[in-house]
């Protein structure tokens, strides 16, 4: 049985088509900026890059023109543009996307397409090598959880009423892809996945409430961050707050490990390396520490349970979005099979004090 979709859900609602011709005419109309115009890929907005180098000041960036899927409130998006404006007020230096103004002046605007209001917004292109591109090393690792503590001290304060989300991409709620787990054709992947969600559904869930919550961006993919080409361990751009809420902050950390559980030189190794640099900015709390594991577990299982749904039924659209499916499920056999103790353990380690 196919699972009832949220009322206007951003998944299940298709954003109008529109034609680089047309992004660019909205693009001089709103922001006074003229360049080249090339749609980027997106599993629910219609994003387009801008090759402007001669605008706005003359220095030489490029720009990222979102149009939000319709189906998205208003104070959602409203919320995320505020929080990238809040993390450059309270780390200048951190590399996020800045908010550029329309030509009256404002943050976003409202916009018609096809009968559907969409909000538009105009955000700096950050430049560097897509971190699904970069080679892995213990230096970047450290590179990018070193960069993420920094984010969640930046938005520790940051409130908003459009943080109060519900959302399909939230740790917390692991319990809830059980019943998109039928399809997931391979009966031994899909029984290790429902026993892992039924654990998480009894012994985790419950102790997540007691955790600290705060803004978090909840999806440092590696889709979503970039990096220094050269040498490929500095982080030079952390993109897409589309999945920000408030929510756990050990979620935000487990979120970006979930995609380097079979990486590394070493058993775990990748994930050791950003736990113990995140955790030198930002330390976990014991709790925290102690249910690292279980989240990063819950973030495959919601990946492979979500994507496996999707994919089925947007077939066209299916290698985008599986593209992270095969290392989810390496990731969650070695969180939840004979390696789980090793895990922990070493996890735990990550978090000492030194």
């Amino acid at each position: 049985m196919t699972p009832a979709p949220i009322q206007g859900d951003v998944l299940t609602t298709a954003a109008p088509a529109i034609s680089a011709e047309e992004a660019g005419a909205i693009l001089q109309r709103w922001f006074g900026v003229t360049g080249t115009v090339r749609e980027l890929s997106s599993e629910r907005d219609r994003n387009f890059h801008i090759a402007a180098p001669n605008e706005r000041g003359g220095d030489g960036r490029g720009y990222v023109l979102k149009f939000t899927n319709p189906a998205e409130p208003t104070l959602v998006t409203s919320f995320q543009t505020g929080a990238m404006q809040h993390v450059a007020a309270r780390d200048p230096s951190l590399p996020v996307p800045r908010v550029v103004p329309t030509l009256d002046g404002a943050a976003q605007a409202i916009v018609h397409i096809d009968g559907s209001a969409m909000v538009l917004r105009l955000l700096t292109y950050l430049e560097g090598t897509p971190l699904h591109a970069a080679p892995p090393s213990p230096g970047l690792m450290r590179a990018l959880g070193t960069t993420l503590a920094r984010l969640d001290r930046a938005l520790a304060d940051y409130e908003h009423p459009g943080s109060e989300r519900d959302l399909l991409w939230d740790i917390t709620r692991t319990a809830s892809v059980a019943d998109r787990l039928h399809y997931v054709a391979d009966d031994r992947r899909r029984r290790m996945v429902e026993r892992f969600v039924a654990r998480f559904a009894d012994q985790v869930a419950p102790r997540l409430p007691a955790l600290r919550h705060q803004v978090i961006h909840n999806d440092l993919n590696p889709h979503n961050a970039v990096v220094d080409p050269v040498g490929h361990e500095t982080v030079t751009g952390i993109i897409d707050f589309g999945d920000a809420l408030r929510a756990p902050l050990a979620n935000d950390l487990a979120t970006a490990l979930a995609y380097h559980v079979t990486s590394g030189e070493t058993p775990f190794g990748s994930v050791v390396e950003m736990t113990r640099a995140y955790n030198a900015v930002l330390p976990l709390t014991e709790d925290e520490v102690e249910l690292l594991p279980d989240l990063v577990a819950g973030r495959l299982a919601l990946t492979i349970g979500i994507t496996s749904w999707r994919a089925a039924e947007y077939p066209a659209n299916a290698a985008y979005i599986l593209r992270n499916a095969e290392r989810a499920f390496a990731g969650l056999d070695r969180l939840t099979g004979d390696e789980a103790a090793t895990a922990r353990r070493l996890l735990h380690l990550a978090c000492q004090k030194v």
